[in-house]
């Protein structure tokens, strides 16, 4: 359908709640037969190696990517999906993409999927890395508003091709990611950190792990690896059927999927297992079953085991040895706290310090504290928001439970003051 599409602007904000990721790999239902050929990532100038530095924002890795000769376009780094996928231009930015056609996608959520276009030919370029023929997906509709949830502009996400081409080292702790031409990866550095087999199917990484629930029950679970979902797990209770959600949980609106609204509840495990790691009473979301009917049953999967786990490691995605390496950082054995105001922010225009309310839980501190979807922070114990980005404001709102904080807020240009308690509400 034409040789090239020229998108001068797309932009918008959009919707991804309770600070969770959901970009989960779609499904192509109709269009052409695809081409299978596309050149892969390689390192310029004979390197072994590249050291990339990235942001890390609600747990998810950004990194920039030029995109034929484009300016540097923000992308999510993401093991969850088999392609480069592109949500949003922004009013100052140009993308050329080439030999384009349509197609439509299914995901997670309760709607019936989405219109998008698949370009080939397209050049990829980062940080000494470059590709001249790679596939790129590109949403018509901007339906996941990356960029205000996460307080910069973010563009779109990478996944499959980045792990097919290299052995790729994540430091969380430093905030840097390493690719290293297969086969190189130091054994002394292997040697530092366990090994968690890996199973690659469908171009996504599978993982086996082991769920202790609060009734004493053991269940064994078989969830993709997905970096770009920023909490800690999602299970799919049908094909749990064994599984008793814990007692004690909340509803919520756990995010948005390429079908639209994922629904469902959260609550605590006991124990998470992880090669030999054990995981103390991780937060896990259970979807409702309308939200992933298009998820069930493909490649025999239980779930999504997230960033917010991910994180607590240096992390070694190794796809064509099939494995996984870990090592622990300073994060492994901190608590993981979940959303202990029961708001969630958003940054309307992204790169701006204006924070305001989205969303309020039910019989949450926030819904106490008196605050409203549509609220503007304007302070918080006295600092004013505008001098302080959106990972500082959601720190200040997760430190701890029990902590009392003092706001100024402005509901439709008047202000007040409240004080909001934090609380674990799981």
């Amino acid at each position: 359908m034409g040789n090239s599409l020229q998108k001068p602007m797309f932009s918008g904000l959009l919707t991804l709640v309770l600070f969770f990721g959901m970009f989960l790999s779609p499904m192509l239902l109709w269009g052409q037969a695809l081409p299978n050929e596309e050149d892969g990532l390689k390192f310029l100038y004979n390197r072994k190696r590249v050291k990339i530095p990235f942001q890390l924002v609600h747990n998810l890795i950004i990194i920039p990517i030029k995109i034929n000769n484009s300016n540097p376009l923000n992308f999510v780094v993401d093991t969850g999906v088999d392609r480069t996928l592109l949500m949003e231009i922004g009013e100052f930015d140009t993308i050329t993409l080439n030999n384009v056609e349509k197609l439509f996608l299914r995901g997670l959520g309760s709607g019936e999927g989405i219109q998008a276009m698949l370009s080939s030919g397209n050049s990829i370029n980062f940080s000494g890395v470059e590709s001249k023929n790679q596939k790129v997906l590109m949403l018509e509709e901007n339906i996941f508003n990356l960029s205000s949830r996460l307080g910069l502009n973010v563009h779109g996400i990478i996944g499959y091709p980045l792990f097919r081409d290299f052995v790729v080292e994540i430091d969380y702790q430093n905030k840097v990611m390493t690719l290293f031409k297969p086969g190189t990866y130091p054994e002394k550095r292997a040697q530092k950190c366990t090994v968690v087999p890996l199973e690659i199917e469908a171009s996504k990484p599978y993982v086996k792990v082991l769920a202790n629930f609060p009734d004493g029950s053991k269940h064994a679970m078989r969830l993709i690896v997905d970096s770009g979902m920023s909490t800690s797990m999602l299970l799919y209770p049908p094909t749990l059927p064994d599984v008793k959600i814990p007692e004690k949980k909340i509803e919520a609106y756990l995010g948005r999927g390429l079908n639209g609204d994922i629904h469902g509840e959260i609550a605590r495990l006991e124990t998470l297992e992880l090669g030999e790691y054990i995981l103390k009473r991780p937060p896990a979301c259970f979807p409702d079953t309308m939200s992933i009917r298009h998820a069930l049953g493909l490649n025999n999967r239980n779930g999504n085991l997230g960033a917010d786990i991910l994180q607590r490691f240096k992390v070694v995605f190794d796809y064509p040895n099939s494995r996984m390496l870990l090592q622990p950082s300073h994060m492994y054995k901190k608590p993981f706290h979940y959303n202990l105001s029961g708001l969630e922010l958003l940054s309307p225009i992204p790169g701006f310090n204006f924070y305001t309310i989205a969303q309020v839980i039910p019989n949450s501190p926030a819904q106490r504290a008196g605050l409203e979807p549509g609220d503007a922070i304007v302070s918080i114990n006295g600092v004013k928001c505008i001098d302080k980005t959106l990972g500082e404001i959601l720190e200040m709102f997760q430190n701890y439970p029990r902590r009392r904080l003092q706001l100024r807020i402005s509901r439709q240009y008047k202000s007040f003051d409240t004080t909001i308690h934090l609380q674990d509400l799981i």
